[in-house]
């Protein structure tokens, strides 16, 4: 069966683990992101891919090649790391870094939404001619759509859809400064006025009942509901997928703003509805994505 490399990288930690074709991960490690400086992150990234082929009998020439997914704006044609704001990577050439270490084998870049939503996508099996969205709930927001097995990219950065503006609390705001697991949770110390106050702490109150934690949580679906409707309008999904921690830990609440999005649909599009679901596979569609970028 044929393997690959996929590594995902972020501010936090580095992933390294082999994928085979299926999307089945067949061994993987990790350790805290190394961001001290450019060289520092990539020696790191270099010692987990060494450190996971030193376990397994075969060598990185019988790997597929070798994927990564990394945050913010990645040149994907020509394997530059362009723009981020959590890892030291400006204009860094990470292909030709990583070519110049393990020889001329395939080596693949991309964002690291567009890799999760990838590793959803494939795994969902569609026809060609079927639209699927993906769209991630977390510190951030932000979309993938692809078709034809062809990420859409727009001018190289299509999919922000936290910059959608949405009514929250009486103002406009975007939609990842009121509806992230940040910005609900930076309403939430507001309205009690406690600084202690986490995102988790909101979703348990709300399941109680509570009435500000409710009104907050509503409001927040009510702003994902929004740029959704916005979505459908647009591009008419057959599956849309969930993915991060937000949506992750509270299917409950993808179902509150389903609900609210059914509200607003027209009856043309309601098909979307049977095929909105959370990620079956979760924190793992990044590493997944990534090595099924060269398989």
């Amino acid at each position: 069966m044929k393997q690959s490399i996929g590594v995902d990288i972020g501010g936090t930690k580095v992933a390294v683990a082999i994928i085979n074709e299926k999307g089945e991960i067949v061994s993987r490690r990790q350790a805290p992101s190394e961001v001290e400086s450019a060289e520092t992150l990539f020696e790191q990234v270099v010692r987990l891919i060494n450190e996971e082929l030193n376990e397994h009998p075969f060598s990185i020439q019988e790997m597929e090649g070798i994927g990564i997914g990394l945050p913010g704006k990645v040149d994907v044609e020509n394997g530059v790391a362009v723009f981020q704001n959590n890892i030291p990577w400006p204009n860094f050439p990470i292909v030709k870094r990583l070519q110049e270490v393990y020889g001329n084998i395939p080596v693949k870049i991309d964002n690291d939404v567009k890799v999760a939503a990838y590793a959803e996508y494939r795994l969902q099996n569609l026809t060609e001619k079927e639209m699927f969205a993906y769209v991630t709930l977390s510190t951030g927001i932000a979309a993938t759509n692809i078709a034809g097995n062809q990420i859409l990219r727009g001018a190289g950065f299509s999919g922000e859809i936290g910059f959608i503006p949405v009514h929250f609390f009486g103002q406009w705001m975007s939609l990842e400064e009121a509806c992230s697991g940040v910005g609900i949770q930076k309403k939430a110390q507001e309205l009690y006025k406690d600084d202690s106050v986490t995102t988790k702490d909101v979703f348990e109150k709300w399941r109680q009942g509570e009435a500000v934690a409710t009104d907050i949580i509503r409001q927040a679906a009510s702003g994902i509901a929004s740029s959704l409707h916005a979505m459908v309008c647009l591009l008419d999904p057959h599956v849309i997928v969930f993915g991060g921690s937000v949506s992750n830990y509270n299917p409950d609440y993808i179902e509150l703003v389903k609900e609210i999005l059914e509200t607003r649909l027209h009856a043309e599009q309601k098909h979307v509805l049977k095929r909105m679901v959370v990620s079956k596979i979760k924190g793992d569609n990044g590493i997944i994505g990534a090595g099924l970028l060269v398989l």
